[in-house]
């Protein structure tokens, strides 16, 4: 007998097995586990509930989604796989034109690609993000317009009326848009409310919206929505990206550049 079906008479075995499950795949199905490990699969659906409650996953049709592990502040991630997102950094500027309009919304990914922005690069450059406006600060290439507004603590980015008020007045081409997780059945999500809100904004004012995205954001949810991903112009992933959550992305209708 496999360890998987020895375990499978306990609650605790089988929540286990799912939770590893989770962080392996990111996105689990209740027929497929409950084949794996030979329970029924209203036993399989009454495990998803309670780890649903306990904060390991979100239920979605047939299974479960991993919840992102994007939960500590601003200041903590800025120093986790910097080189893996100063790689996606340096395919992101690339897009770029002289002479656009581009939005730098906050995020550590999007710190990298501030600070990639070639210095012989015209551009006029907003931000809402603290951290970001003085990385580019000194780079004499660019216009920088900095909103204003609540300084929200853990992402370090200016949220609220007086930021979405200043967004109001702003059509740009490009924008790069900062994320908790991306699954291509629940779109584009973050932990907090007003950080939603004024994403949610910043994709219908924006011309082209980027999203940059590490391995571990793949196939993730979290408590708030800004977008479907058929709202995101560009998806930049990493190479070595797992090819089942690659596919989930590409069904979700965002067009894919992988960072080389």
């Amino acid at each position: 007998m496999s360890k998987e079906r020895a375990s499978a008479s306990q609650p605790s075995g089988r929540h286990q097995y799912i939770r590893e499950q989770l962080r392996l795949h990111g996105r689990v199905y209740a027929g497929e586990l409950a084949a794996s490990l030979g329970v029924s699969e209203d036993s399989i659906r009454r495990d998803l509930r309670e780890l649903a409650a306990d904060g390991a996953c979100q239920r979605v049709y047939g299974g479960a989604i991993a919840l992102t592990p994007n939960r500590h502040g601003f200041l903590q991630r800025r120093h986790e796989n910097t080189e893996r997102k100063a790689r996606l950094a340096a395919a992101a500027v690339r897009l770029l034109k002289p002479g656009q309009f581009v939005f730098l919304d906050g995020g550590t990914t999007n710190l990298e690609i501030a600070r990639a922005l070639p210095e012989q690069l015209p551009l006029t450059v907003a931000t809402n993000s603290i951290p970001i406006a003085a990385a580019l600060f000194g780079q004499k290439q660019l216009s920088v317009l900095v909103l204003g507004g609540s300084l929200n603590h853990q992402s370090g980015d200016a949220l609220g009326t007086t930021a979405t008020r200043m967004l109001d007045t702003m059509r740009p081409d490009i924008c790069f848009l900062g994320t908790c997780s991306v699954d291509g059945e629940l779109g584009v999500g973050t932990v907090m409310a007003d950080e939603a809100a004024f994403k949610r904004h910043l994709v219908e004012q924006c011309g082209h919206t980027v999203l940059a995205v590490t391995n571990e954001k793949l196939d993730t949810a979290s408590p708030f929505i800004v977008a479907p991903l058929s709202d995101i112009g560009t998806l930049i992933i990493e190479p070595d990206a797992d090819p089942v959550r690659r596919a989930h992305l590409e069904a979700g209708g965002a067009p894919l550049l992988i960072a080389g």
